[in-house]
């Protein structure tokens, strides 16, 4: 068989493969069949960039497998000249653009050895008599693991110079995926920050004598201490030190949980003083970070440039029928979502620039007048024949 006609599941999981891998051989349910047809349609783009062990790692170190695909197929996909370098040693892939060569190393982070003191637990919602409980965010725990991550290739990329492999000409893109962390994937953008670029927990100053908040902020730290005592580094990214690496490509993405086009999740940051940084807009998808020294020492300025976020609109006005009385309300497209208010009632829906906001605005309005009913909106009712 030809190499491009490989496929990418077995018909049968061998011994000790991963759990995921499993459900993914014989779909039952409509997600895993869904992950399955994203998982195969990423094979399509990634095969010719694939380690030749590849296939034979996936069941047993799947998630690691599948993210190094999902980069892969991400960059293809956005139509850049990739290549695999040096398959089975060296950086995962070698992209040329604008007459660099941008590498890019993969890196799963995990929860670590539950033993261990700065593993993150899983989250506890019920106590044993089975009632609701919160459960706390270690966020300390999850910045130290991600850390840990970036850190390893940052000494991976350090071999990789040594060895002749990557010159110093070369821009270097460490790509680190969280999603194996507990907690960490519903705030992904938060923990990045905090492990690449030092971002610390939020702060207020109170003048107890006006009773008013003076100041805000976020406190900044460089190194976090383990519970052995030993200090970690999370803010790579602000140390020239490590400007040989020129950005972090943060996901939060997994076989079941992704958006279309693959890499819509990444968040790019840069270094401050990369010494071969990579062009801006390399890859166009998901979002990338710029900073810039603000007016006071030690202090950013950050832009964010979201390439999935439709163009902004609105607000514009509209009228919707319901039971025979007309209600007005307005709708704008802000980033990624499509804002519809109606009276004191609002609402946000995913938008990605397919389709008619106007429309949707209305179809989102008529189901708000059915959930709060048509009193509760009773400010925006006129009648058919004018104002009420």
């Amino acid at each position: 068989m030809a190499r491009g006609q490989r496929e990418l599941f077995m018909r049968e999981a061998p011994n000790d493969s991963s759990p995921l891998y499993r459900y993914l051989i014989n779909p039952r349910r409509p997600i895993e069949v869904m992950a399955r047809q994203r998982c195969e349609a990423m094979w399509r783009l990634f095969e010719p960039l694939a380690d030749p062990n590849f296939l034979e790692r996936l069941p047993f170190e799947f998630h690691q497998r599948w993210f190094e695909m999902y980069v892969g197929a991400a960059l293809v996909g956005a139509d850049l000249d990739v290549r695999a370098p040096t398959p089975g040693w060296g950086p995962d892939f070698e992209v040329h653009a604008d007459g660099r060569r941008v590498y890019v190393e993969a890196v799963c982070a995990t929860a670590g050895d539950p033993l261990h003191e700065d593993a993150v637990p899983e989250p506890v919602y019920r106590d044993a008599g089975g009632n609701a409980i919160c459960s706390q965010v270690p966020h300390d725990r999850i910045t130290l693991r991600l850390a840990h991550s970036v850190r390893a290739k940052l000494n991976a990329f350090d071999r990789y110079r040594n060895a002749g492999l990557v010159t110093p000409d070369d821009a270097c893109v460490i790509a680190v995926n969280l999603r194996e962390i507990p907690h960490a994937w519903a705030d992904a953008k938060e923990f990045f920050v905090r492990a690449v670029y030092g971002v610390g927990n939020r702060y207020m100053v109170i003048d107890p004598a006006a009773g008013e908040i003076v100041a805000t902020g976020r406190e900044h730290r460089t190194l976090l201490t383990r519970a052995s005592g030993a200090a970690e580094e999370v803010a790579p990214m602000l140390d020239p030190n490590h400007g040989d690496v020129c950005a972090i490509l943060g996901s939060s993405a997994d076989a079941w949980n992704m958006r279309e086009p693959f890499g819509d999740d990444f968040v790019l940051m840069p270094h401050v003083s990369a010494r071969a940084p990579a062009p801006r807009g390399l890859i166009e998808r998901g979002s990338e970070l710029s900073l810039a020294a603000g007016e006071e020492s030690g202090t950013w300025t950050v832009d964010e440039t979201d390439y999935g976020a439709a163009a902004p609109r609105g607000p514009e006005p509209f009228v919707v029928e319901h039971e025979g009385t007309q209600f007005e309300g307005e709708w704008q497209i802000a980033g990624r979502q499509l804002e519809i208010r109606l009276s004191g009632h609002g609402s946000a829906i995913p938008f990605r620039g397919d389709g008619d906001p106007a429309v949707a605005a209305k179809e989102i309005a008529i189901e708000m007048l059915r959930v709060y009913g048509a009193a509760r909106c009773s400010r925006a009712v006129r009648s058919p024949g004018g104002k009420a």
